[in-house]
């Protein structure tokens, strides 16, 4: 933070201050006595004016994007036409197998082994066969939600008639997303700030994209397939794919092309003419692979060290990125604790291609 000229004065300072006047332009000389009025009054009068200091100070502090608290930040954020992003329920489809003709009713309660709750969407009745799909969703909003196809649930309360398990269909229970930390709002809204859109700049692409709900991360690739063209790429960190499916990259494309601007309503988007070509990358991660000697070689260390790998990656790396040796040496004695390490693999710089994001693979640790 920058220091300011002016300090704000202690209480202490405050009181002396006004004892001070009031010997001074009462008494003239001398000092007052240990429970006179005014010496009372100058502490009751120092209290107020430090609390009237304390709520300038306050004030001031909600007057920028980075010193504001939640409540402020809000404020700032509609100005931006931004909006601090709500925790979203996981969805998802399930085979449910019993007799024929039995109905499973809406709003029926599903447990995962991990204790999250689904509901029903609606009534459904099982067929000829013995099956049935039903929708679900989840009781609570946020990411611990979301599961992989082929996941086996169980109702809470049992169905006649009804097999307790049930199983989750292809395509899992996605969609759970957790609320927006403060911390994460505030980035997003210094960011549109420092870098206000310029009608198709490669900011504006990776900002309208970022918008799109779930999305965490974005790269613009200008002349991805040539002069003229542009490729766009995206994950969504907190699925339990981070490569986004057709129907997502589908999502994102439309609102690139076009999309109504949160702040003025207008109707926003890249150029008009531009739209052939925009290509949304589709992404498969590169697993980076590590082999580290250390010493102490202990289970503390490790798991230090692979928390700094995994985030280095996620920072740094990205479509066409290249993350140096240099970086990984720095991320790795980033770590908290006193060790040393030789880097046994990679021995060369890691570059992605265009269609790659790097994720944290296999770490073997051994003793150096």
């Amino acid at each position: 933070m920058i220091d300011l000229p002016f300090s704000r004065p202690t209480l202490t300072q405050i009181c002396d201050r006004i004892k001070t006047d009031m010997e001074t332009r009462i008494i003239g000389v001398g000092s007052l006595l240990r429970r006179s009025t005014l010496k009372v009054l100058s502490k009751v009068y120092g209290g107020a004016i430090h609390l009237c200091y304390g709520f300038l100070k306050y004030m001031g502090d909600q007057l920028f994007i980075l010193t504001a608290d939640e409540n402020y930040l809000i404020i700032h954020g509609t100005e931006y036409g931004l909006n601090k992003e709500v925790a979203v329920k996981a969805t998802g489809s399930i085979f449910i197998s019993g007799t024929a003709d039995t109905v499973i009713p809406a709003a029926t309660k599903i447990k995962s082994t991990s204790g999250y709750v689904y509901l029903t969407d609606e009534s459904v009745t099982v067929k000829a066969d013995g099956l049935v799909g039903a929708n679900i969703t989840a009781e609570v909003a946020g990411e611990d939600s979301n599961e992989d196809a082929g996941t086996i649930l169980s109702f809470i309360s049992p169905i006649v008639n009804i097999d307790t398990s049930v199983t989750v269909e292809m395509g899992g229970i996605t969609g759970g997303l957790d609320a927006e930390t403060v911390e994460e709002f505030r980035t997003r809204l210094l960011t549109r700030k420092r870098q206000p859109s310029h009608g198709g700049s490669a900011n504006d692409y990776v900002t309208w994209t970022k918008e799109v709900s779930g999305v965490t991360r974005a790269w613009c690739l200008p002349a991805y397939n040539g002069i003229g063209t542009v490729g766009v790429a995206f994950t969504r960190d907190n699925d339990n794919s981070i490569v986004p499916n057709a129907t997502q990259r589908e999502i994102v494309e439309e609102y690139i092309i076009e999309h109504e601007d949160p702040a003025s309503g207008e109707i926003i988007g890249i150029p008009v003419g531009c739209q052939t070509g925009l290509t949304i990358i589709e992404l498969e991660t590169q697993s980076i692979d590590f082999i580290i000697s250390v010493f102490p070689n202990t289970t503390i260390i490790q798991t230090a060290i692979k928390a700094e790998l995994e985030d280095l990656l996620y920072r740094e790396g990205g479509p066409g990125e290249t993350i140096y040796l240099s970086e990984i040496n720095e991320a790795i004695c980033s770590a908290q604790y006193n060790f040393n390490h030789v880097i046994v693999t990679p021995i060369v710089d890691i570059t992605s291609s265009n269609t790659q994001v790097p994720v944290l693979g296999d770490v073997l640790f051994r003793d150096l």
